[in-house]
């Protein structure tokens, strides 16, 4: 099992180098001015280094997960304490405190 660790972490390394090196080949195509040519293996180059990186990542978090004690793994349970829940329901009218009124329905004695 811990063969597949390492063959990750060697072919995530292969393809960095695979990636690199067409990056190269794509800055040669740039140098001689051929664009039409370069852009289509600078999208190849891109994907070939970043499937390098993720292969990378995903083999030093394996490491890192089997180094983790099997106590970990299990979730620990403890009582939720939980927060008074505030109403949804409407506002009461009661609760509601009335605006300013404007200066002409208060001069009339007039509800807005």
């Amino acid at each position: 099992m811990k063969f597949a660790y390492f063959s990750r972490e060697i072919a995530g390394w292969l393809l960095l180098a695979a990636g690199l090196w067409q990056f190269w080949n794509t800055y040669n195509l740039l140098l001689i001015r051929r664009v039409f040519e370069a852009v289509p293996a600078g999208f190849i180059a891109f994907v070939i280094f970043r499937g390098g990186l993720h292969l990378l990542k995903v083999a030093v978090a394996a490491q890192a997960a089997r180094s983790l004690p099997e106590t970990s793994a299990l979730p620990l349970t403890r009582k939720a304490s939980r927060m008074p829940a505030k109403s949804v329901a409407p506002t009461s009218v009661k609760s509601v405190v009335p605006g300013p009124r404007s200066r002409e329905a208060a001069a009339n004695g007039l509800p807005d």
